[in-house]
């Protein structure tokens, strides 16, 4: 059972949060009293998001880094030949943050290499936006007369990702699309900013050029459509469980 504070309670804890962090919530509350209230339930709304997308997102990696393996070998993501800069540099970040344990002869970390680092470090390692760069359309790598561009359309999705998304319909631009507004939403939750206004999506605006937001119902099916597009029944289950609809039902 969730426990509900009294007004007498969320008194004290207004002071401690920043007034610009509790602005939106000063101009979204109805009364006063209601803007602690507010904050809370997107303190809530924040958790139970990161709920789904915490499978989400563990589903989407695992599904892609199989169908990498299966095409391009078990250190895939070794493979220069393959990626543009932006994806490079993430492994290899990825990989320099890598701990590696004690060498019990030494004492010191062991030896980094392909072979004692498994490959289910740099799935579970790497960040969320260095997987989502995976579905774009590809840039560029090299410097001045060797620079060239990079089509993870005919390498990375015809050859391997587009088995990861059976029920995507087949373009990579849709799967792309879907899962942009999901990290949109992980980082937004993530940071526990403000939800009460819909999700911001960098670079994209209204006719009057303001950024365009993606309504709270439409970013929990973005979700779940990520998780449709590898398997109907795990997004038919995680719907079913989520705790968000009935939150945004009840918001203050």
């Amino acid at each position: 059972m969730q426990i509900q504070p009294t007004a007498a309670q969320l008194r004290p804890l207004q002071p401690l949060i920043s007034q610009p962090r509790l602005a939106p919530f000063l101009a979204a509350a109805d009364t006063p009293a209601t803007v602690m209230e507010l904050y809370l339930w997107n303190v809530r709304l924040s958790a139970a998001f990161g709920e789904v997308i915490a499978l989400a997102e563990v589903i989407l990696r695992n599904a892609m880094a199989g169908q990498l393996a299966a095409e391009y070998g078990p250190t895939w993501y070794a493979r220069a030949d393959l990626f543009d800069e932006r994806t490079m540099n993430g492994f290899k970040t990825t990989w320099r943050n890598i701990a590696m344990p004690a060498d019990p002869a030494t004492g010191k970390p062991a030896q980094k290499s392909l072979r004692t680092v498994p490959a289910g470090k740099i799935v579970a390692e790497s960040t969320f936006g260095c997987w989502i760069n995976l579905l774009d359309k590809g840039g560029t790598r090299g410097d001045g007369p060797y620079r060239k561009n990079v089509d993870y359309d005919s390498t990375l999705w015809r050859k391997a990702l587009h088995k990861a998304f059976p029920n995507s319909g087949g373009k990579r631009a849709t799967v792309f699309t879907t899962a942009s507004h999901v990290r949109s939403l992980r980082n937004r939750t993530a940071h526990h900013e403000p939800l009460i206004g819909g999700v911001p999506l960098p670079g994209q605006a209204d006719r009057r050029g303001r950024t365009r937001r993606l309504a709270l119902p439409d970013a929990h099916t973005e979700v779940l459509r990520l998780v449709e597009y590898i398997d109907k029944d795990v997004a038919t289950w995680l719907g079913q469980t989520s705790r968000v609809p009935e939150l945004l039902r009840t918001r203050p």
